[in-house]
């Protein structure tokens, strides 16, 4: 069953799920189900669309045309409910049935060059926590015994893409060997996701790009794990 599945058994019957109709109690109990996925690391592949429920939070910030900042989508809903925690609930599901209805207008990919990926490769500005010394120990760790490691943010990276989607917002996605790793917002313009005026975009992590090719599709699917 997917977190899909689970909103839509709650809207059939809130008070059965979460104990009244409250916008508070719906995250809670999502909260506890996403977290529940992340431990038995369960993973997407297949179909993008519908987009991954975290992208909740950017669509609702395009429904309501407020930058959502640090909120998420319930307290973005919540205070324009004006705290009417029932009144946001049905809010919830009036931009989640327009959520789960956004597809994709077309696309860009681009193969990244061995001067691309050294572009990348030479940004070391992220941390992974990693164990100092290697061994049989799979864990847990004391702190002594973890170090950090400077890194590129992406990991034999192989490809980028581009996704228009039928609402005014682009995404960025980043194929590596092992897994699809997707921005987690929502970029305003193709520019903004090229990395044109924009410091998350494309070319800011993989230098210029002269190989982007354009197809025309409503869907996309992936056969490595998806990741936000």
């Amino acid at each position: 069953m997917s977190i899909y599945n689970i909103i839509d058994s709650i809207r059939k019957h809130p008070g059965l799920y979460l104990g009244g109709k409250s916008i508070s109690s719906l995250l809670h109990y999502l909260d506890g189900y996403q977290a529940a996925e992340r431990e038995f690391a369960a993973r997407k592949k297949g179909p993008l669309f519908p987009l991954p429920f975290s992208y909740m939070h950017e669509y609702t910030a395009y429904r309501l045309k407020k930058p959502c900042g640090s909120m998420g989508w319930r307290d973005q809903i919540l205070r324009s409910c004006d705290g009417d925690e029932e009144a946001a609930l049905w809010q919830f599901y009036e931009f989640y049935d327009g959520f789960i209805r956004v597809r994709m207008r077309r696309y860009w990919k681009a193969i990244l060059s061995q001067d691309n990926i050294a572009w990348n490769n030479q940004m070391e500005h992220t941390y992974s926590i990693r164990p100092k010394k290697t061994g049989c120990k799979t864990g847990p760790y004391s702190f002594d015994e973890l170090t950090y490691v400077r890194e590129p943010v992406y990991l034999d990276p192989l490809a980028v893409y581009i996704i228009e989607l039928t609402i005014p917002a682009f995404l960025l996605a980043v194929e590596t060997i092992s897994d699809i790793q997707l921005k987690r917002f929502f970029f305003p313009s193709l520019e903004a996701a090229k990395g044109i005026g924009h410091c998350e975009g494309a070319e800011k992590y993989f230098g210029p790009l002269d190989s982007w090719k354009e197809f025309t599709a409503n869907a996309i699917s992936f056969s490595k794990n998806i990741v936000v």
